[in-house]
């Protein structure tokens, strides 16, 4: 895909790191092995990834899932950054 953002970038040398496997621990929690693209650093390290809060309410919620809501403050600074890096790269919703 063109234009998407890495993932998780290698912490030695900030090249795109690509997922190689991944467990799930829970459902707001998945570890991955990645490793790093550039074939000269070679870096392979795992990471968590953990789903901590809403921006948007689901439709469909599950009763075992509970995530508190991101302030409105929050969720401002979130709509401006993504508008910001929209007209960086010249694209619209």
């Amino acid at each position: 895909m063109t234009g998407t953002k890495a993932f998780l970038r290698c912490p030695h040398c900030d090249t795109a790191a690509i997922v190689r496997t991944s467990v799930r621990h829970s459902k707001l929690l998945r570890e991955s092995t990645l490793q790093c693209r550039n074939a000269l650093c070679g870096h392979t390290f795992t990471a968590y990834t953990e789903i901590v809060r809403t921006i948007s309410p689901s439709a469909c919620p599950s009763g075992d899932i509970c995530l508190p809501m991101t302030s409105a403050s929050e969720s401002a600074a979130l709509k401006a950054k993504l508008a910001e890096e929209q007209a960086a790269t010249g694209k619209s919703e």
